[in-house]
């Protein structure tokens, strides 16, 4: 990747194993990391981008959940909690509207692979006229 980017990560079902909410408490620290995740977040840091962890947890779990990252060993510069759940409601994803640029958004699918250019269809504001 050439330019430096700000990588958002999710943590349950990203980094780790999904745990929800409700559970992380008396789970986290237990949490089976996903292969290859620590690494590949820690190649990212070292290459000079901003690392940031955006979850859903609630604000209440922060500390387990630094617990966790630190035991970890994976390398960051921010923890957002509170994103918004959508899991298992009615809410089909996230949609990120921003006035800076949006390099690319990926989706996890269990493997913490290279990151690979494709051209893909994307929604974009209509140009103005």
């Amino acid at each position: 990747m050439d330019e430096k980017v700000v990588f958002m990560v999710d943590l349950d079902g990203t980094m780790w194993e999904d745990i929800p909410n409700e559970e992380a408490e008396k789970r986290t620290m237990g949490a089976k990391v996903f292969p290859n995740a620590v690494e590949w977040v820690n190649e990212r840091h070292a290459e000079g981008h901003y690392i940031c962890f955006f979850t859903a947890r609630w604000a209440k779990l922060k500390d387990v959940t630094e617990a966790k990252l630190e035991d970890m060993g994976v390398k960051y510069h921010q923890l957002l909690m509170g994103k918004p759940r959508i899991r298992h409601t009615e809410y089909a994803g996230y949609h990120h509207i921003d006035n800076c640029s949006i390099i690319r958004a990926n989706r996890f699918e269990g493997a913490w692979t290279p990151l690979v250019k494709k051209q893909i269809e994307v929604h974009t504001f209509e140009d103005m006229k």
